[in-house]
């Protein structure tokens, strides 16, 4: 049986912030998506998550040598958008501090591997049922798997903008990597937290639903985060496996 995909982006300012810091990209012909969101304000946040997107679809290899080399790959692409950015925060005081979150997956016709820092998500499609697929890299995300369960609103809105990765951020990253063994039907989305902290997940499954294409499944998504206020910049990739 020929598996084919199909995969469409979107991104958009949003409706409080000056600039786009999210940047996305994907290349079907090596089933390869990459998700960023720059941190660093004005022009550094945006390079940063351009300069991550780039890297990783600039080495990922064009052909694996061996099958279950997907994870390690995109674990190897996202230490180089590292070592990249973080010396180029050292060398230009412009760039100062810049750094990016960042999911990235690669399709190797039967799998889905996904690596990611930070807090950008993936998200599985199946069944008419959404799984998040992945931890956000965050000091709530870590007080939460150590227990918390009383704290004030502040407080966890506070933790939950505060970083424990990126990439950029230090000398070393280590991404979180996982696989998915796909299934006909299966729908990939990739998102920024412009979208996935504006929409609870049963609202992005009710707009899965109802759509029809990738294209217009993010155009829905990235349209609905503006319509719940636009706070943040909001991106996504979605992935159908045919």
């Amino acid at each position: 049986m020929e598996i084919r995909i199909s995969a469409a982006g979107a991104s958009d300012v949003g409706r409080i912030r000056r600039t786009n810091e999210d940047a996305f990209g994907f290349d079907l012909g090596r089933g390869l998506f990459v998700v960023c969101d720059g941190v660093g304000g004005s022009r550094a946040g945006e390079v940063a998550s351009q300069s991550a997107v780039d890297c990783v679809l600039r080495t990922f290899p064009e052909t694996l040598a061996d099958s279950n080399d997907g994870g390690n790959e995109l674990h190897r692409a996202i230490q180089g958008a590292n070592r990249y950015i973080y010396q180029s925060s050292l060398n230009d005081a412009v760039y100062q501090g810049m750094c990016t979150t960042i999911v990235a997956a690669h399709f190797d016709g039967t799998r889905m591997w996904i690596a990611h820092v930070g807090d950008s998500r993936a998200y599985l499609l199946r069944r008419q049922s959404l799984h998040r697929l992945t931890e956000d890299h965050s000091q709530l995300a870590e007080k939460l798997r150590e227990g918390l369960n009383h704290s004030s609103k502040q407080a966890m809105q506070q933790w939950d903008s505060m970083l424990t990765q990126a990439v950029g951020a230090s000398e070393i990253v280590i991404p979180a990597v996982s696989m998915v063994r796909v299934e006909l039907g299966d729908c990939f989305i990739f998102a920024t937290d412009g979208v996935s902290k504006a929409l609870r997940t049963s609202e992005m499954l009710a707009l899965l639903l109802t759509t029809s294409s990738p294209e217009q499944a993010c155009q829905q998504l990235v349209g609905a985060a503006n319509d719940a206020g636009g706070h943040d910049n909001a991106t996504c990739v979605i992935v159908e496996i045919d």
